[in-house]
């Protein structure tokens, strides 16, 4: 089996012409300018493809529209090998469809990578930002300020993938906000009781992953040990 997925560099559409149609409208018109380059929240800022070849196993041409993460390379690859992974810890990832199809229910968060925060979630064909913030987009503007959104903006992919227009209160399902802030602590608690490592700090401080006093998730220990 061969899997190739590839993200095509700090800006997309400096290699790939644009991303459109995950274009962030709202963020470019809203929220400040800027949208969906790299590293951002905004479906144009991490959409990659992804192909499997698999000879004799997956016929060729097909193709999927089901949610698939890099994350789930690793569990893919156990269970072709029938390879037992870890219990003492969460692996976010699941064996691809190819394998073993299957509803998806997961409801993956998207990190800030600077902020340590999980500001927005897909679930379903629903979008939900907690936050919003700008960066670079193709013409090369950035926007300004950090926005915090509550109630948090909801758009519906399926008939709205270039994220312009959020739900209006009445549009959003019902019960959604609250499955959301429920799968939101579940997953964070996930984070502070699975697998930790300790490690001495003083002795690297430059790399030191978490220690924040104000985020229970990550916290720097009275003997100056860091605790991710």
């Amino acid at each position: 089996a061969v899997v190739s997925t590839q993200s095509t560099g700090e800006y997309k559409c400096d290699l790939a012409g644009t991303a459109s149609p995950y274009l962030g409208k709202w963020q470019k018109t809203n929220g400040g300018g800027g949208s969906s380059s790299k590293m951002t929240t905004w479906e144009g800022g991490h959409r990659v493809p992804f192909i499997v070849s698999w000879p004799d196993y997956i016929p060729s041409g097909q193709v999927s529209h089901d949610l698939v993460s890099a994350y789930d390379i690793l569990p893919t690859f156990a269970k072709i090998t029938n390879f037992s992974l870890p219990n003492d810890r969460v692996f976010d990832g699941i064996p691809l469809p190819f394998l073993a199809p299957h509803k998806d229910t997961r409801a993956p968060f998207f990190p800030d990578v600077d902020l340590l925060e999980l500001w927005s979630v897909r679930y379903g064909k629903y979008k939900v930002y907690y936050a919003t913030y700008p960066d670079h987009d193709c013409e090369n503007s950035f926007g300004k300020g950090f926005l915090y959104h509550n109630p948090a903006l909801v758009f519906d992919l399926d008939k709205d993938v270039s994220e312009s227009s959020p739900l209006s209160e009445h549009e959003v399902p019902a019960g959604l906000y609250h499955k959301i802030e429920s799968l939101k602590k579940e997953i964070r608690d996930s984070i502070y009781t699975s697998f930790r490592s300790t490690v001495n700090w003083e002795t690297a401080e430059d790399v030191a992953p978490c220690c924040n006093k104000l985020n229970k998730y990550c916290s720097c220990s009275s003997l100056n040990y860091w605790v991710v």
